[in-house]
């Protein structure tokens, strides 16, 4: 939905009118307009690319990129080409600015999953094609960048996989004012002294889906930090347990006593 506030009368005229809402009955309406609200109308017989968008990106979400059907890769190849760029780029209402934001991350996790599932099946070109498209809507993704830089050198373009380190160095000093990671000057020298092999499909580097979280070995600050959580939770345990326990001392103590008052109104009779 929209505020009306956000439209002039005219320029809502204009769209009815486009629309052909004006003629049709409310039901058939495309637009579904409100004292405060314009909104579309979900009951009307319209294809909505953000639907499409949406609903491609809920049946991937979990799955990851190497291991896409082919039929869906191929579907998801199509979708991808819904996105044209930023929404309503321009404005800068808060909910226009969450909104853009969230289908912008959709886009980049669907990219990185054809990123995955073409270099799973050794179609460099295409996976760096798609890298590309990262960069140009977030050009400090770093793990994109060390992505970008093993491709080129599978490609046999080492020279352009030091470059993108150079490119990955700049981005990141000029939008985060920080250096590159460990692991990214680490692949670097191994490009650079050309020791870098080619992996197993499955090993390629995880795509950065913000939904999906990677399996990983945990270390030792893991788990010693877990460790300290199930401490915590056993300490509370058995605080309760010793609430409870002195709860049901308290309730025995006044049951006894109860049953010590209802002695006393009736004392026994003695035989003389």
């Amino acid at each position: 939905m929209q505020p009306l506030s956000l439209m002039g009368n005219h320029q809502l005229w204009q769209l009815q009118s486009a629309l052909g809402s004006q003629t049709e009955s409310i039901r058939d309406r495309v637009l579904h307009v409100e004292p405060e609200w314009v909104q579309l109308n979900s009951d009307a017989d319209l294809w909505l690319d953000v639907a499409v968008f949406e609903q491609t990106y809920n049946l991937v979400q979990k799955v990851p990129g190497q291991e896409l059907e082919t039929a869906t890769a191929q579907h998801l190849q199509n979708v991808v080409q819904l996105y044209q760029g930023p929404l309503l780029e321009g404005w800068y209402q808060d909910w226009c600015l969450l909104e853009r934001e969230r289908l912008q991350n959709i886009y980049l996790a669907m990219l990185d999953k054809l990123m995955s599932y073409c270099e799973a099946h050794h179609d460099y070109e295409t996976s760096l094609l798609y890298g590309m498209r990262i960069m140009y809507y977030d050009r400090a993704r770093e793990r994109t960048h060390q992505r970008l830089m093993r491709l080129n050198y599978l490609l046999g373009n080492r020279a352009e996989a030091l470059r993108q380190y150079e490119r990955c160095a700049t981005a990141l000093d000029e939008e985060l004012g920080i250096k590159p990671s460990k692991s990214t000057t680490a692949l670097y020298k191994r490009i650079q002294a050309d020791q870098l092999d080619e992996p197993e499909p499955l090993m390629a580097l995880r795509e950065t889906d913000p939904t999906i979280k990677a399996v990983t070995t945990p270390s030792l600050l893991e788990v010693l930090g877990n460790l300290a959580h199930l401490q915590r939770s056993l300490t509370d345990i058995q605080d309760q347990l010793q609430q409870s326990i002195q709860q049901v001392e308290l309730a025995l103590v006044i049951a006894d006593a109860a049953d010590a008052a209802r002695g006393s109104q009736f004392p026994q009779k003695t035989l003389r």
